[in-house]
C-alpha cells in the first residue's frame, strides 16, 4: 500500500479518514492551547472577569448573536456587579464601568494617542468602508482626515447651513400639515429622518420627504444594517465575503440591509465625481453650491486620499451616521415632550417670543435658551442612540487604573449606556428630567457622553470648543434645537398605539441602541396644526 509521511506519521494515502482525523487533533490541541494561553499566561490574565469570556469570544456570542441577540451590554453589566468596575469582557478586551475614567480612555490631544480597535468596528484597509474616518484606526490617519473635513463643520459653516437646515425642515412641516388634513398616522422615525437624508454632504437633494412611506424602507435598512455587527465581528471573513466578493444582485438576495454599502458606494462615487467638476447630477447643470468634497479636494491631503472611491466610503459612512442618529434622536426626544407635558409647556413657554406668527427662527437665539438647550441635552442622554461601547487602545503607551495597569495595545471602553444610566450620576436614570442639567452645570462637562469623547467625538461637533464649552456649536444640535422648534411650537401631536417599553425603551445594543424587535416604531397624529387654525 502507497504511503504518505506526514512528520513522524506515516498515513495510507487511501486513508482520507485518517488524514481527517490528524487535521482535527491537531486543530483541537491548537484551541486547548490557546485556550490555556488566554487564560493563563495572556497580559489580561490577571484581570477580573469570568473565565469563560477570556477563554473564548463565544462568550460575547452567546448575548450578541445566539440565543440571545444583542444584549451582551446587559451582561457586562452584570458583571460589573460581580466583579468591580474592571471586566475582562473576551479575550482581548477591557470594560472600565467608571464616570470619572473616562478621559483616560477617551483621550484628547496627540500627547495621549488612542487608536481605535479594528475587530470591533470591523475596520479593514480594503473593506467597503476602511477608508472612512469612523474606520480608520490609526490615531494620526484619523487626525490627518478629520482635519480635512473639519472646516465643513464649523461654527461659522455651521450658522450658514442654518437655511439650508431650515429648508428641509419646512418640508417636514409642509408633510405634518398634510398629515394633519387627511388624519394620517405619522411614523415618526420615518418623518424625522427625512430632512437629514444627505442634504449635510451638500449633494444632490434625494427628496426622501416626498416619498409616500417617508423614506421608511431605507431608514429600516440602515437599522438592520446596524444589527449586523456583531455577526460581522465574529464571522468577518464571511461578512467580508458577502460585501465585497459576491455580485450585488446576489448580496441583495442574501441581505438587503448589507447590499446598502456597496450600492451606497457606487451612488455617491457618481455623485462625488460630478461635485468635483463642478457640475450637477446630469453633468450639465451647475452645483448651486459648494460641496463638502470640493473642500477636501482643495485640502492638504496626499493625493490618494482625495481619490473618489476614498470619497464615497466617507460619504456613505456620513449619509448613515447623520441619518439615523439623528432620526432617532429627534423620534425618541418628541417622543419625552409628548410623554411630559409639563416639560412641553416650559419648553414651549421659553420659545414663545421666538416662535410668534410670522417671526424667525433662529440657531442663535435658540441656542441661548437655557431650558431648550437642557431639553435637547436631555433627549439625546435617555434616547441612547449611540449605546454601546468604543473600544480605544493606547499603542505607545500603559493605562494606568487604580492599581491596574494595563498593557499598551489593549482595547478598553467605557458603555454609553451604562456610563448614561449610572444613578450615581444621573438619579432617576430612565427618568426624562432636563431640570438636570440646569441644577449641576458642570455636568455636562464632566459627564455627558453623547457624542462620545476625546478626539474620536462625532465629526458634527464642532471639537474646538469641547470640552470646555457648556454648549456644543454642532451641525448636530442646529438640526435638533430647529426641528424641535418648529415642529412643538406648531402642532399638537398625540401618541398612536405607542407603548414606551416596546417602542422606546433601549433593549438592545449594536452601537446603536434599539427598542424591542416586536416594535413597530414611535406612532404619532397630529391633532391640531396651529398655523391652519389661527388663519
Amino acid at each position: 500500500m502507497n504511503k504518505a509521511t506526514l512528520g513522524s506519521f506515516e498515513l495510507p494515502c487511501s486513508s482520507a479518514g485518517g488524514a481527517i482525523a490528524l487535521l482535527l487533533g491537531a486543530y483541537l490541541h491548537y484551541w486547548v492551547f490557546k485556550v490555556v494561553y488566554r487564560l493563563y499566561f495572556h497580559p489580561l490574565a490577571k484581570f477580573p472577569g469570568p473565565k469563560l469570556a477570556g477563554a473564548t469570544y463565544l462568550y460575547e456570542a452567546y448575548y450578541d448573536l445566539y440565543p440571545h441577540k444583542l444584549r451582551y451590554l446587559w451582561q457586562i453589566e452584570k458583571l460589573h456587579q460581580q466583579y468591580g468596575p474592571i471586566l475582562r469582557i473576551n479575550p482581548a478586551h477591557l470594560h472600565i464601568h467608571d464616570p470619572d475614567f473616562l478621559d483616560g480612555i477617551y483621550s484628547s490631544g496627540n500627547r495621549h494617542k488612542r487608536n481605535r480597535d479594528a475587530w470591533f468596528y470591523r475596520s479593514e484597509r480594503d473593506g467597503p468602508l476602511g477608508w472612512s474616518l469612523f474606520q480608520t484606526v490609526e490615531h494620526d490617519v484619523h487626525r490627518l482626515r478629520r482635519a480635512a473635513l473639519s472646516p465643513f463643520f464649523s461654527k461659522r459653516n455651521i450658522h450658514a447651513l442654518e437655511g439650508l437646515v431650515l429648508g428641509k425642515i419646512d418640508e417636514l412641516v409642509a408633510r405634518l400639515a398634510a398629515a394633519h388634513r387627511t388624519g394620517e398616522v405619522v411614523p415618526l422615525l420615518h418623518a424625522t429622518g427625512g430632512p437629514h437624508h444627505g442634504h449635510h454632504l451638500r449633494l444632490r437633494d434625494v427628496r426622501k420627504l416626498q416619498q409616500a412611506d417617508w423614506a421608511g424602507k431605507e431608514l429600516e435598512a440602515y437599522s438592520k444594517l446596524s444589527q449586523l455587527g456583531p455577526f460581522g465581528r465574529h464571522f468577518a471573513w464571511l461578512s467580508k465575503m458577502v460585501l465585497v466578493m459576491l455580485p450585488m444582485s446576489m448580496v441583495e438576495k442574501i441581505s438587503p440591509a448589507a447590499a446598502l454599502i456597496p450600492r451606497n458606494r457606487a451612488f455617491f462615487k457618481g455623485l462625488i465625481q460630478d461635485a468635483l467638476k463642478g457640475e450637477g447630477s446630469t453633468g450639465k447643470e451647475k452645483a448651486p453650491h459648494r460641496t463638502i468634497f470640493q473642500d477636501i479636494v482643495q485640502s492638504n491631503l496626499p493625493a490618494s486620499e482625495k481619490a473618489p472611491a476614498r470619497l464615497s466610503a466617507e460619504a456613505n459612512l456620513l449619509q448613515i451616521a447623520g441619518t439615523e442618529t439623528t432620526a432617532r434622536t429627534l423620534a425618541v426626544l418628541i417622543f419625552y415632550l409628548v410623554y411630559s407635558p409639563g416639560v412641553l409647556d416650559r419648553l414651549r413657554s421659553e420659545l414663545k417670543p421666538y416662535t410668534e406668527p410670522g417671526s424667525v427662527i433662529h440657531l442663535a437665539d435658540l441656542e441661548a435658551l437655557p431650558y431648550f438647550s437642557a431639553v435637547v441635552t436631555e433627549g439625546i442622554r435617555i434616547c441612547h442612540v449611540v449605546s454601546s461601547r468604543m473600544p480605544r487602545y493606547a499603542p505607545d503607551e500603559e493605562i494606568k487604573y487604580g492599581e491596574w495597569v494595563i498593557p499598551a495595545g489593549t482595547p478598553v471602553s467605557q458603555s454609553h449606556y451604562l456610563h448614561h444610566t449610572n444613578p450615581q450620576i444621573f438619579p432617576d436614570p430612565h427618568e426624562f428630567k432636563p431640570q438636570r442639567w440646569l441644577d449641576d452645570p458642570d455636568l455636562k462637562i464632566k459627564y455627558f457622553m453623547g457624542f462620545g469623547r476625546g478626539t474620536r467625538i462625532c465629526l458634527g461637533i464642532n471639537f474646538e470648543v469641547v470640552p470646555l464649552a457648556k454648549n456644543y456649536v454642532s451641525l448636530v444640535y442646529a438640526e435638533l434645537f430647529l426641528t424641535v422648534a418648529s415642529v412643538m411650537t406648531r402642532f399638537d401631536i398625540e401618541l398612536f398605539e405607542t407603548i414606551k417599553s416596546r417602542d422606546v425603551d433601549v433593549v438592545r445594543d449594536c452601537i446603536i441602541g434599539l427598542p424591542s424587535p416586536e416594535s413597530p416604531g414611535i406612532r404619532v397624529r397630529i391633532v391640531k396644526d396651529k398655523l391652519a387654525a389661527a388663519s
